[in-house]
């Protein structure tokens, strides 16, 4: 037993010594994972979009619309640039892109707010950036809102004669308290990088160890160490000495990136020790046995790296985060069931944000799993193949 551990370990640690003699290798597997993890988040380290500048068209002319542009000016969200007296100003500045966004203050609004009456503010919003939108519509419905329940809390206050209080109180009787939960901020760095992350560690992952070839015993890159003993061990201690290399060296991102990079960019991170063990475990055994199956597809260890940087962007989408997977296609959804991002990255979510323990992050943490064993059997399978093969291209690995 010793000696098989011994045998394990002195594979694993040549194969580690490999990530930094192999300049394809350092730069997958430790210079990429190391930039992307400061390089991604920076962009958003300011968490909400805030001061977007819009204007107001003030066709009233008031001292209740003088107060409504103010209460907007006000806002954290959006910044009146301007207040246009013609709605076609404001088209041609939205044009222009000087403002995202505008707010029509129609005619008469004060004598009909005074009145009792129902009075409509028009906001127009550039749709083609989403987070923008959000955020105008958001500022001018709070403050509009805001100034029609004042006018009608005072209107009940001053007609019934009643406190304020219990003019409130008539005015909305059955008042609304929205909390938002993991993410009361609502800030975009908070929902995108952390699952950003997750892909990663998966794609240097699988990148970094198909160029260097995986559970091969015919590596022919390795000219100067290629005969050597530990080189060409037997299938059993090349397959999981290997794999013990790409566990160890990734369990030390996953701590890298829950220590240091959460708390330099203030992620929530509400994960305890036990889930996060159980997933670096169950994900570091499916992406790396992922990867040893890919390894023996191709013949030349650069065709990894254009295959798969080419494949991001659509294993991005297909990861369950940026659009809910029960919406896409049936033939995308039996595709993302393939890779292990798909339960990785909730998997992940859940138990950094959510604070989910062992038994909640167990419904993703199996089907991960049992994809871990299926790729482990199907990798041992084909590396059994390729060794004994004589017929099957070996290409410069």
């Amino acid at each position: 037993m010793i000696e098989l551990i011994k045998r394990l370990f002195k594979v694993a640690f040549t194969e580690w010594k490999l990530f930094y003699t192999d300049p394809a290798a350092v730069l997958l597997l430790v210079v990429a994972g190391v930039i992307y993890a400061f390089y991604y988040p920076t962009p958003y380290m300011k968490q909400t979009v805030s001061k977007v500048p819009v204007a107001v068209v003030d066709l009233d002319h008031t001292v209740m619309s003088r107060q409504l542009t103010e209460m907007s000016q006000a806002t954290q969200q959006i910044d009146v640039r301007y207040v246009f007296a013609d709605v076609a100003e404001a088209e041609a500045a939205l044009a222009r892109e000087d403002i995202y966004g505008f707010m029509v203050i129609p005619h008469d609004m004060e004598k009909e707010l005074r009145n009792g009456e129902t009075v409509t503010l028009n906001v127009f919003t550039h749709g083609a950036y989403v987070m923008l939108h959000g955020n105008i519509g958001t500022a001018f419905t709070t403050c509009g809102l805001t100034l029609g329940a004042t006018t009608k809390v005072k209107r009940i206050a001053l007609g019934r004669k009643v406190p304020a209080a219990k003019a409130m109180a008539m005015r909305d009787p059955v008042p609304i308290s929205i909390e938002t939960m993991y993410n009361s901020t609502g800030s975009y760095s908070n929902y995108v990088v952390p699952s950003v992350l997750v892909l990663v560690l998966q794609q240097t992952l699988v990148i970094g160890l198909c160029v260097l070839g995986g559970p091969r015993a015919h590596r022919r890159f390795r000219r100067k160490y290629r005969e050597t003993p530990v080189e060409n061990e037997k299938l059993f201690y090349r397959y999981f000495g290997r794999s013990l290399a790409y566990f160890f060296h990734y369990c030390t991102f996953i701590l890298f990136y829950h220590f240091v990079i959460y708390n330099i960019f203030d992620f929530p991170r509400r994960g305890e020790l036990l889930p996060m063990v159980a997933f670096a475990v169950v994900f570091l055994f499916c992406v790396i046995n992922f990867a040893m199956v890919l390894s023996q597809v191709f013949l030349r260890r650069e065709t990894s790296m254009q295959v798969f940087l080419f494949l991001s962007m659509p294993v991005l989408f297909l990861g369950n985060f940026s659009w809910p997977l029960y919406l896409m296609p049936t033939w995308m959804q039996a595709v993302a069931y393939a890779i292990p991002s798909t339960f990785a990255i909730p998997a992940w979510l859940a138990i950094e944000q959510r604070g989910a323990d062992i038994f909640d992050a167990a419904a993703l943490l199996y089907p991960m799993a049992i994809q871990g064993v299926f790729y482990m059997v199907l990798g041992l399978v084909m590396t059994k193949i390729r060794d004994n093969s004589t017929i099957l291209k070996t290409g410069d690995m």
